[in-house]
C-alpha cells in the first residue's frame, strides 16, 4: 500500500472470481480512491496515505 499511495493514478477492482470480478469500484488519486470508502483497498489506503503524511524522513 505504501507503493500505491504514492502513485498517480489508482484503479480499484472488486475481488473476486467469476463472471462477478473484475468491476471498477473506484479510480482516480489515491486520495480519492481512500475518500470513496468503497473496495477493499480503501481502509488499507487510508492508513497507508495517514502514514505517509506523518513519517518523518531519516
Amino acid at each position: 500500500m505504501r507503493v500505491i499511495a504514492v502513485a498517480d493514478h489508482v484503479i480499484d477492482l472488486e475481488p473476486g472470481a467469476g463472471d462477478a470480478s473484475g468491476t471498477v469500484v473506484a479510480a482516480g488519486t489515491p486520495a480519492h480512491v481512500a475518500d470513496k470508502g468503497v473496495g477493499a483497498s480503501a481502509g488499507y489506503l487510508t492508513v497507508a496515505l495517514q502514514a505517509a503524511t506523518t513519517a518523518t524522513p531519516s
